[in-house]
């Protein structure tokens, strides 16, 4: 959590999208953590995930955050949705979701359950991201044929805006994604460990 907290002081985003919190007094940490510095936020976790690493977004309160919490196929995974208000008055929503670690199938689920909710979303700009436990490249060349289809599911729901940032798993992986329907342009970055990505000027 201390790792998490400086990577949020140092980044100072609107909007978190965070994975594998296991207690949700450390969504309350970083609230609290939030509300002494000069822009305070709101947050929600996926609290009827029946994963013990769970999802939840933190968005500053100026933005106007309302939050949901959507289960993400037969496993029981659940996303948490934040819609928001981005740029020029324009609503936008983020989705913060972790797929299984173990099963192809399962993630394959999970993808077509998170690219379903980004399509049914009604905000100009929708942003999903997070630990998805694939990597398309790796995937592919090694024949993981469900995990390259379950891939390019979500890519016709979604561009890939961390397609160039890199690796986010000890330099090798890259199992952190971020997807944005909906916008023009935008920057992703590999930041440190804590936090694979971050998205800058979404359009």
């Amino acid at each position: 959590l201390p790792i998490l907290a400086r990577g949020l002081d140092e980044l100072d985003p609107d909007v978190a999208l965070l994975q594998e919190l296991v207690d949700p007094r450390q969504l309350d940490a970083i609230v609290t953590r939030g509300a002494r510095a000069s822009a305070p936020v709101r947050g929600a976790l996926a609290e009827r995930c029946v994963y013990d690493r769970r999802a939840a977004v933190v968005v500053k309160e100026e933005r106007r955050p309302r939050f949901e919490e959507h289960t993400l196929g037969p496993s029981n995974r659940n996303a948490v949705v934040a819609s928001f208000d981005a740029a020029d008055g324009v609503r936008a929503a983020a989705i913060s979701a972790h797929f299984d670690v173990f099963s192809p199938e399962r993630r394959a689920d999970q993808a077509d359950a998170l690219a379903a909710l980004a399509e049914d979303r009604g905000e100009a700009v929708v942003v999903a991201g997070g630990d998805f436990n694939l990597d398309p490249v790796w995937a592919a060349g090694t024949a993981n044929l469900r995990d390259v289809a379950t891939f390019m599911r979500l890519t016709r729901s979604f561009a890939d805006a961390g397609r160039e940032a890199g690796a986010t798993l000890i330099g090798l992986w890259r199992v952190d994604h971020l997807l944005v329907r909906g916008a023009r342009r935008w920057l992703a970055r590999v930041s440190p460990p804590s936090l694979p990505f971050y998205g800058n000027r979404l359009m």
